[in-house]
């Protein structure tokens, strides 16, 4: 069985070296493929030459629109075109971290009857405990992915924010056909009058990072040649990073998914869906728990976590 580690990163190309090295030597026939943002400073000449199972890309990044799904499915085509041979596919940020011991992981892949571990729920229901840890105010997902947005403008400032409150909930309360959502820049979601989930197709959500086997890796492919309609919708959309993989692979009824991705973040005083920074003091809640990775974890949160961590993820 060969595991196959989907990095999307943007900075910090020493502590990228340090997880790389920490995931091959704890999973010895993995491969791990960087897709490294475009618009981010490159990695250093010749970075992971040494180990031909490391392979570098690049591609998109970004918060609140398609960008960061249009680089993850641009690193699945490039192993599709490379013939790159894997079994499990895990998507992970430059700031995630193992948490458990890695050959304790891959032999749970080995013997698991799912064929993923995928946090989703469906957004009309919202059920919380199938969104913990997530947490969404009433008809939010509906208003995200019910509605086509346009962004008039890229970022705003607090001064910005406060005058756009008003009519931002004004809107939402009175005007069915219009949204205004100032978390990612300006953007504004005029109701959709054709959108994709009908039938049996249903829209549903979760965090992005999954852990899937391969056969829904291709399926993603395959299913955004078949139906480019649905992938221009979710160009659209509000955040479709939190739900365009759900949608698509939760409805193919072949799979079978855990319904929690195994990752541990906090979202507690989270602003615009960025999970805190992890640190020393966060070490009880994650050891010991059913977790495979964790996230946020930065140099910022100390060596004392990175020490611990690694001395986990190879027993």
């Amino acid at each position: 069985m060969t595991i196959l580690f989907l990095l999307q990163t943007h900075k910090d190309p020493e502590h990228l070296k340090r997880l790389v090295s920490l995931l091959r030597k704890g999973c010895p026939t993995s491969q791990v493929l960087i897709c490294h943002d475009e618009k981010a400073p490159p990695l250093p000449t010749g970075f992971f030459a040494e180990d031909a199972h490391v392979h570098l890309t690049s591609g998109r990044g970004g918060r609140g629109d398609f960008l960061i799904i249009d680089g993850y499915l641009k690193a699945l085509a490039w192993l599709r075109d490379h013939q790159i041979e894997y079994d499990w596919l895990i998507n992970l940020s430059g700031a995630d971290f193992p948490v458990t011991s890695l050959k304790g992981f891959e032999e749970e892949l080995a013997r698991t009857q799912h064929d993923g571990f995928l946090h989703h729920f469906d957004v009309l229901t919202q059920a919380p405990e199938e969104m913990a840890p997530m947490s969404w105010a009433q008809h939010h997902g509906y208003d995200r992915y019910y509605y086509q947005y346009r962004k008039y403008k890229p970022e705003l400032n607090q001064f910005e924010r406060k005058l756009l409150a008003f009519p931002r909930i004004f809107a939402e309360k009175y005007l069915r056909f219009l949204r205004i959502n100032t978390a990612y820049g300006l953007m504004i979601g005029t109701h959709a009058r054709n959108h994709p989930f009908k039938g049996d197709f249903k829209c549903y959500a979760g965090s992005y990072w999954h852990t899937i086997r391969r056969e829904c890796a291709e399926y993603m492919l395959d299913f955004c040649e078949e139906h480019p309609e649905t992938v221009e919708y979710f160009r659209h959309v509000l955040v479709p990073d939190e739900s365009f993989i759900q949608t698509v692979l939760v409805n193919n009824r072949r799979f079978r998914f855990h319904a929690k991705n195994r990752r541990y973040f906090d979202m507690s005083k989270s602003r615009h869906g960025h999970p805190k920074l992890l640190t020393e003091a966060d070490l009880p809640s994650i050891l010991g728990a059913d977790y495979f990775f964790a996230r946020k974890l930065e140099r910022a949160s100390g060596e004392t976590v990175f020490s611990t961590l690694e001395a986990v993820a190879l027993s």
